[in-house]
């Protein structure tokens, strides 16, 4: 907690990335050389989460799982280690570019064995492709796209420097990521519930779109850009965000799903939504797009710049100037206005959204992971030269000014009374996300010559 609290007092940027990688190399990386995701805050330690944690508290009911986990202690070790993965191999690549910095590129080579290592059990269990994630630091049969995306991210950017024998992997890797997705007509069960990628048509269609446009790069395979045509085909990301969709269909007469509204029944206002995870998606589609550009100019066309324009744009939503997002916010389709959530009792368990112990009742506690997203769209939108290239650099260099032992962490209950006793152990726990992004937006920009 010392290395974490000292976060506060650094004096420069540099200093900040510094104490970051020093203390996330010595804590993030498994015996196995699978990455960590969430990691229990311990007084002065950063430690993997244990059975103890969770004596006496709620978490998932795995009985119809066909693989396990151990238990919840597992799931949350590696509920993000995809991701987390695919954002700290994409650092260490920026990084490598941005210094020469052989340690930067040794780094890079751990982050991709934690991938490859994760590829390996698909490949095992005759899935090549799958990557499902690694509770136990074993198989799963449980995967979501945005999991794909970060690690798509991490290969891609990684591949411009990588050693041969690694490029040759990471091809074989993307190129089965699509023809896995492809095999399964890109359905899925996530969690309990069936999920149909293949009719999405905002962030989840990016991340379709851009592993296919990536695998296309690869293989020069025709199925490939036929998937890609097909994603883009039904887009409509450049159009509007998950936000604008929820108000649209509003304000066509069409009512919004209900699914995460129950949680709030009561206390919304006509025109009012309950937003859940859903300006996060800025991310998926800003690193989905500058891949789509890089690999397949054509397929992108004119749509890079408004695409990150639009959805840099939500960054606001759901966060105070304090830059401590909350979790649940209401927006109003109307006006555009957003106000915090109030808390309220829990559902009934056989309520539980997605059969999850957290989604049972609505609060006012924080997240980071949206300062984590928009934190690097941002540094994306001003590469880029957008419309939006100085607010968004402001935002960034604000952003990583304020990232401090709070800001370090998954979950932050301001009060004291906003998560309770039955899921405390979400309280104290490292990001899955922020250290690793937090270096690689500091490297990309500094790379890009922002700062």
């Amino acid at each position: 907690m010392k290395e974490l609290q000292a976060l506060k007092h650094a004096a420069t940027l540099e200093e900040k990335a510094a104490m970051i990688q020093q203390f996330y190399e010595r804590v993030i990386f498994h015996e196995s050389g699978i990455m960590y995701s969430l990691m229990k805050i311990d007084g002065d330690r950063i430690r993997p989460f244990t059975p103890e944690d969770f004596a006496g508290r709620d978490t998932f009911d795995y009985s119809q799982w066909r693989i396990k986990p151990e238990g919840h202690w597992t799931m949350l070790d590696n509920e993000n280690s995809i991701t987390t993965s695919g954002i700290y191999l994409a650092s260490q690549a920026y990084r490598y570019e941005a210094t020469g910095d052989a340690a930067a590129l040794e780094q890079a080579g751990k982050a991709f064995r934690s991938l490859e290592l994760i590829y390996a059990f698909g490949v095992q269990d005759g899935r090549p492709g799958w990557m499902g994630k690694p509770y136990g630091f074993r198989l799963s049969d449980q995967t979501s796209g945005d999991q794909y995306l970060d690690a798509l991210w991490g290969l891609f950017a990684y591949h411009r420097v990588a050693p041969e024998p690694h490029k040759r992997k990471i091809e074989q890797m993307v190129i089965g990521f699509a023809d896995y997705w492809r095999s399964i007509d890109y359905k899925i069960v996530y969690i309990t519930t069936f999920w149909d990628n293949k009719l999405e048509q905002h962030a989840y269609n990016m991340i379709f779109l851009a592993i296919n446009s990536a695998a296309y790069a690869f293989s020069h395979d025709p199925v490939h850009l036929r998937e890609a045509e097909f994603f883009i085909g039904r887009a409509l990301w450049h159009e509007e965000t998950n936000v604008d969709k929820w108000r649209n269909k509003h304000l066509a007469g069409n009512d919004a799903d209900g699914k995460f509204n129950r949680l709030v029944a009561g206390h919304l206002q006509p025109g009012e939504h309950l937003c859940w995870e859903s300006t996060i998606h800025s991310k998926f589609v800003a690193v989905g797009a500058e891949i789509v550009y890089l690999t397949n100019r054509e397929l992108m066309g004119d749509k890079l710049e408004p695409t990150l324009v639009k959805w840099w744009s939500t960054w606001s939503l759901g966060i105070d100037d304090d830059l401590l997002p909350y979790y649940y916010f209401i927006v109003n389709a109307l006006t555009g206005e957003w106000r915090p959530a109030p808390r309220t009792p829990r559902l009934p368990r056989d309520q539980w959204p997605l059969g999850h112990p957290f989604i049972s009742y609505a609060s006012q506690s924080r997240w980071m992971e949206p300062l984590c997203r928009f934190l690097f769209t941002s540094v994306l939108a001003a590469s880029y030269g957008t419309s939006v290239k100085d607010e968004a650099q402001a935002l960034a260099l604000r952003i990583m000014d304020s990232v401090d032992d709070v800001r370090m962490r998954w979950q932050y209950d301001p009060d004291g009374n906003q998560i309770i006793r039955e899921l405390d152990y979400m309280n104290n726990v490292l990001s899955s996300e922020m250290p690793a992004t937090f270096l690689a937006t500091f490297w990309r920009g500094r790379l890009e010559r922002l700062w």
